[in-house]
């Protein structure tokens, strides 16, 4: 009752005499309605409504204007009845022909704030009973032609309301539409403009025949041409484009006779009516933006048009421009060119409004660009040339938009560059290295002589995004560059952007540049980098007191981005200052030494700047001092206490560890760290504490190599601690963690091999908890070797004790399988270390010959499987890096092994026997290739037999590389005659081809390409799995061998047999995926191939009698998941070369397929809708029935666990992808999914889990965005 109270107490000073006192009490109404718990009952509602709705008509704006304020709360608070009162009540207002224009105009505001407050996805009824009240009476309002004030008004809250609630009038459509027409040919300029603002909101939510009609009558007026103003010519055609931006995609199907029309009228302008002009290239920037897929068979035309007048520039004329550029870029220092310039400069003429027709023209090749990234190879060659060209635009907006679509271009270029080998004369990125030349003496000469701020960091954008694509051809005209880069970090304008743009592409620059080569550069750069790392400081009294002050405050957060750029210029100078590890400074460059270290000693050592900043001082020192120590001697001890002081500072602890471990780490640093290695060492130990994971990364790097350096002289005590600190990070619940911490005990027992016992003690049982884990693998697994390596190695610790303890460990119960290949690891590089001869290596042998004769038993209880498998796998491991030949028991005992009645040991032996193989190829793989054959008749022999083939070939040793020509035929053939033989022998064979394939890739395609055309279906398989597995993410000569062979291989996906076609699809995901390359030019015939697995076939589902009940098989199901699953991946790694529409088609039947087509379907519409949303866009009507039949999907009554939880997945990927539609910009113009949004989505039934989506969504995107900046 408490806010009735107060909200009576304030009704009765609204309504007082005095100014003052209405005002205040309004204030407090406007307070207490922002307060979440405020509620009334229903008669002091109506009171409160009744006083706002007079407050409105306060002859004192402020009091009117905190009116509406409080009429936007209290349209969250009141009942729907009272919303409907006051809709009512404004619309009076607004429509009362007696009324003041004041106070027509704040009822209007009052109401567009009411329209404002609605909520548009609403459960309750109050959306549709506003929406028809207002509709109804400014319909009314605007057929009032006797005052077009009202009229207007009417029309303006109209195309309000109908932006947001237009989906709920359908039945006052054909009105609005009739109404808005009408006044477009109207006198007054206003009220047509308002009219074409109210179409424009409509048409969105008109149905195909009230669309239609509106856009036939507008292009007939245009076509006829009679009696047409020119501004009402204009208006029409505006009308188009603002039809076209917003019902999107729907408008395609009128470009046929919309486009010609539109280019006839802007040919047909005058001379001086640029505005049509520029109003018929905004309709077309509209076209290619919102109907991508409809504009492409009007592109070549658009984009003449849009090129024509990117030139259109009738008062201007510089024939002499594209002569100096088309030639060697001129003289620049003639006087004729600077006369030009000044001219060129001084030109203005306040009535030229021709410059809008330019941007409007630049701003449709930007369209063009981004709406067609599969076509930017003909893009480039019509629009790359004109556009650099037109880089002598004389005003400065245009020329920046001119640069913004030569980057956007750029940009394409590089995106569809990357799926394609970088010397392919087919790239994109060809065409633009062969102008870049052109491009940069352009870019130069603009740099260099314009005196506008903002004209220079458009072409340093441009710069910025050649050197990210060719660094090479920007390196080789660096000299062109410096002078122009000089001059704008010389800018006095105080512009910290240009300077920050400068700096950022001379960063690049020189990172991309040869150090040697731009020594000659050197000396233009440093003095201004150096001045810019110190900007807005002054150094004050003398050397025994100096102190740096900051000139004012006004610099702002740009002043610091300066600075901090500038010292990673710095950084990169130093670089140029030694690039030889080996040689010192040269003596013309030795006087730079000295102001670039000030430079940075100056933010390095002062105290109040900004992180950035000091972050950037931290990183330039240490690479100063770690190639540069030796020319400062003197001042290495000072910034060596700078750092100890920085290392202690929370702020900029962790740049100082990697700073430190930078300056250990060079090899060529004078620098002699052991002055504060004490207490870093100290600090370091405790970082190991900090919960911060990327500290405690920087801190075990950084302590490996202070003691690979320093670690004989370090104190023991200081290690031990270190040490200590390590012992809980040895764990595999973060591996990358516990393998720094390893490599650190490594350098630890290298350098102090008396902590072995202190380490042996308190970590080894944890190194043995370590290498149980199933999760180790990696570099952990082979960081753990070398620990134990060292720790055997060191004194005080044996490796026959290790040894014993690991075996022991690879017994127990919990070690599994993977544990034990760890372990067998471990224990063959204790065995095999240099420190054990030959002897120590028998001995080993022998005794795990001994296990496996007696049966594996340990002694410990455990059974002798794990033992003997243990054995096996040791022995393998063993074999692998020493020749066990002269040992004759071990073959025998592994191929015994073979036989043996558990499987686990059967694959050991296996595994061991391959092993073993690798140690003497010439004497075992004889006898390992005539087993495989006598065992034919035998497959699971055979499997084990082939298996251990499949470990000599893909072990990596170089003994691999040594199988003699006549052993490959044997092999090879070996191989190619059990292509048909049992499934899980195939498997196993096509991985050993491929192995194979990697050893010899010439001889072994050319026999898997005669077999593509083998009668039997298996060997095509084992063919296509061959290929699969002979593709490597790291680059390797088969790569050259697969680019002329792997179309052959990969047509298979239209073979007859089902399972080939599968094979072929699998093979062009493994290839695209880890070699987008070899694949990217083939698209074009693959894609189509690809497409024809994504549809069902009926011949292909079966239904079996299971005599109670029928089940359904449908044999193509995993053929056409494997398709999608390619798509995806293919739409990751080759883009550009995928045409949207079609791939969109095969989608949308994906989207209709079994749950387990689904799932994939939705996460490739999900990565659709974020890289081509216009795309998606056009074609986000055809989504909604699939989408709307997954929600509609619903279990069986007697449904298991298993089959809920299926469900349930499949609905989570069905709303995300909702998600992703209703992210694109522009989906709101899309009807039938907006009403999809509203009637399904948001019911009762799925409401919650959308919006729970969302949320995780939005998480997920600020935490991306958290990592970005981090």
């Amino acid at each position: 009752m408490s806010h009735n109270s107060a909200v009576l107490s304030i009704l009765e000073k609204i309504a007082s005499k005095d100014k003052d006192f209405r005002y205040m009490a309004t204030s407090d109404l406007l307070n207490e309605l922002q307060k979440d718990s405020f509620k009334v009952d229903g008669e002091l509602e109506k009171k409160l409504s009744s006083a706002l709705l007079t407050q409105l008509e306060d002859t004192s704006g402020d009091i009117s204007g905190l009116a509406v304020k409080c009429l936007g709360l209290l349209v969250r608070r009141v009942s729907d009845m009272r919303i409907e009162d006051l809709s009512k009540a404004l619309c009076d207002k607004v429509l009362n022909v007696k009324a003041k224009d004041q106070q027509r105009d704040i009822a209007s505001i009052g109401l567009k704030t009411v329209i404002a407050e609605i909520p548009v996805l609403s459960t309750s009824t109050i959306s549709n009973q506003v929406t028809t009240i207002i509709t109804s009476k400014m319909l009314e309002g605007a057929g009032n032609k006797d005052n077009m004030d009202v009229v207007s008004e009417a029309l303006d809250i109209l195309t309000d309301l109908l932006s947001r609630f237009g989906g709920l009038v359908p039945a006052e459509h054909a009105r609005i539409k009739e109404c808005t027409l009408g006044y477009l040919g109207d006198v007054k300029v206003m009220l047509r403009k308002r009219a074409m603002s109210c179409l424009a909101a409509v048409s969105v939510h008109l149905n195909d025949a009230l669309l239609e009609g509106v856009v036939t009558e507008i292009l007939a007026q245009l076509a006829s041409g009679k009696g047409l103003k020119a501004d009402v010519v204009r208006l029409y055609i505006q009308a188009i484009g603002n039809i076209s931006r917003s019902v999107g995609y729907r408008f395609g199907r009128h470009l046929p006779s919309a486009v010609p029309l539109i280019i006839s009228h802007c040919e047909k302008a005058g001379e001086g009516d640029e505005e049509l002009k520029e109003i018929c290239l905004q309709a077309i920037d509209g076209f290619l933006q919102r109907c991508p897929l409809d504009s492409r068979t009007h592109l070549n035309t658009l984009l003449g048009v849009s090129l024509k007048y990117l030139k259109h520039d009738p008062n201007f004329v510089d024939d002499d421009m594209n002569e100096d550029e088309g030639g060697d870029g001129g003289d620049d220092d003639e006087d004729g060119d600077n006369e030009d310039d000044e001219e060129e400069e001084d030109y203005s003429d306040d009535e030229d409004i021709s410059w809008k027709v330019r941007r409007a023209a630049s701003k449709c090749l930007t369209a063009a660009v981004q709406a067609y990234p599969d076509a930017v190879s003909e893009l480039y060659r019509q629009i790359a040339e004109t556009l650099v060209a037109r880089f002598k635009e004389r005003e400065e907006n245009v020329l920046n938009d001119i640069f913004s679509a030569y980057v956007t271009l750029s940009q394409q270029v590089a995106s569809a560059s990357r799926a394609l080998p970088e010397a392919d004369p087919a790239s994109p990125l060809s065409l633009l290295r062969s102008d870049a030349p052109s491009t940069l003496k352009i870019c130069a000469r603009i740099l260099s002589k314009s005196k506008s701020a903002k004209t220079r960091i458009g072409v340093l954008s441009v710069l910025h995004q050649l050197v990210d694509q060719l660094p090479a051809s920007v390196a080789d005209h660096a000299a062109l560059l410096i002078p122009g880069v000089v001059n704008a970090l010389n800018d006095k304008s105080g512009n910290s952007n240009l300077k920050i743009e400068a700096l950022q592409f001379l960063r690049l620059l020189l990172a991309s540049s040869s150090p040697l080569k731009f020594q000659t550069h050197i000396k233009a750069v440093s003095q201004v980098v150096c001045a810019s790392a110190g900007e807005r400081y002054y150094k004050v009294g003398g050397s025994a007191g100096e102190r740096y002050y900051k000139v004012g405050g006004s610099a702002g957060e740009s002043y610091y981005k300066v600075s901090a750029e500038a010292l990673r210029v710095c950084e990169q100078l130093v670089v140029v200052l030694a690039p030889d590890a080996g040689s010192r400074v040269t003596q013309t460059l030795q006087p730079l030494i000295k102001p670039l270290f000030d430079a940075v000693m100056l933010r390095l050592s002062a105290q109040d700047q900004d992180q950035e900043v000091k972050e950037a001082a931290i990183t330039a020192m240490s690479k100063f001092v770690a190639l540069l120590a030796d020319e400062i001697s003197a001042e290495v001890p000072k910034v060596l206490q700078v750092f100890l002081e920085r290392l202690r500072n929370e702020v900029t602890r962790l740049p100082t560890v990697r700073a430190l471990a930078t300056i250990c780490s060079s090899v060529r640093t004078a620098a002699d760290v052991s002055l504060i290695l004490e207490p870093v060492v100290a600090e370091l130990t405790s970082f190991l504490r900090k919960a911060n994971r990327v500290l405690r990364q920087a801190t075990l790097l950084s302590l490996e190599v202070l003691v690979q350096k320093y670690g004989q002289s370090m104190d023991v005590a200081g290690l031990v601690a270190a040490v200590d600190e390590c012992v809980p990070i040895v764990a595999d619940s973060e591996l990358p963690l516990a393998s720094l911490s390893l490599r650190f005990l490594v350098a630890v027992l290298e350098k102090q091999p008396s902590v072995a016992s202190t380490v042996a003690e308190k970590v080894l049982p944890q190194a043995i908890t370590l290498v149980k884990s199933p999760l180790l693998q990696g570099s952990a697994l082979g960081s753990l070797q070398a620990f134990f390596l060292a720790l055997g190695t060191a004194a005080g610790a044996g490796s026959e004790t290790l040894m014993s303890k690991l075996l022991e460990a690879g017994t127990t119960r919990k070690a599994g399988k993977q544990a034990q290949h760890s372990i067998a690891q471990c224990v063959a590089v204790l065995c095999c270390s240099s420190s054990a001869g030959d002897s120590e290596v028998a001995k080993t042998v022998s005794g795990l010959l001994q296990r496996l004769s007696s049966g594996g038993a340990t002694g410990g209880g455990v059974t002798g499987g794990a033992g003997q498998r243990l054995a096996l796998l040791c022995l393998g491991e063993i074999g692998k890096r020493k020749d066990l030949s002269g040992m004759t028991q071990v073959e025998s005992t592994i191929i015994a092994s073979l036989a043996s009645d558990i499987e686990d040991i059967k694959g050991a032996a296996s595994v061991a026997y391959g092993g073993i193989v690798c140690g003497n190829v010439q004497k075992y793989l004889p006898s390992l290739l005539s087993a495989i054959s006598a065992s034919a008749g035998t497959p699971k022999r055979q499997y084990l037999l082939v298996q251990a083939l499949g470990e000599v070939l893909g072990s990596g040793s170089s003994n691999s590389a040594t199988i003699s020509s006549g052993d490959l035929t044997q092999v090879l053939q070996l191989l190619l005659g059990n292509c048909d033989g049992e499934e899980e022998c195939r498997t196993v064979v096509a991985e050993c081809l491929g192995k194979l394939t990697l050893l010899h890739p010439t001889e072994v395609l050319k026999e898997l390409q005669a077999r593509v055309v083998a009668p039997s279906a298996n060997v095509r398989v084992v063919v296509l799995s061959a290929v699969k597995a002979s593709v490597v993410e790291r680059p390797h000569p088969v790569d050259s061998c697969l680019a002329s062979s792997l179309i052959t291989f990969l047509s298979l996906m239209s073979d007859a047999d089902r399972n080939v076609r599968r094979a072929a699809v699998v093979a062009l995901s493994a290839v695209a995926h880890q070699k987008p390359s070899l694949v990217a030019s083939h698209l074009s015939s693959l894609l189509p191939m690809l497409y024809e697995q994504t549809v069902v076939r009926p011949e292909m589902v079966r239904v079996v009698d299971l005599g109670p009940f029928k089940h359904t098989i449908d044999d193509g199901l995993e053929l056409r998941k494997a398709a999608f699953e390619c798509m995806d991946i293919l739409l990751t790694a080759c883009r550009p070369q995928i045409d949207a529409p079609t791939f969109m088609q095969h989608l949308e039947s994906g989207l209709q397929d079994h749950y387990d087509v689904k799932m994939p379907s939705h996460m490739l519409l999900c990565r659709l809708a974020a890289s081509e949303p216009s795309t998606v866009l056009a074609a986000l009507e055809r989504f909604v029935p699939p989408l709307e039949k997954t929600l509609a999907t619903k279990v069986k009554s007697d449904a298991v666990k298993q089959e809920l939880d299926r469900h349930e997945d499949m609905i989570r990927s069905c709303l995300r992808a909702i998600d992703a539609l209703a992210c694109i910009p522009g989906s709101a113009t899309c009807a039938p999914f907006q009403a999809f949004l509203g009637k399904t989505v948001m019911a009762p039934a799925f409401k919650d889990k959308y919006l729970l989506l969302q949320r995780e969504r939005a998480e997920a995107d600020r935490g991306a965005d958290a990592m970005d900046l981090s």
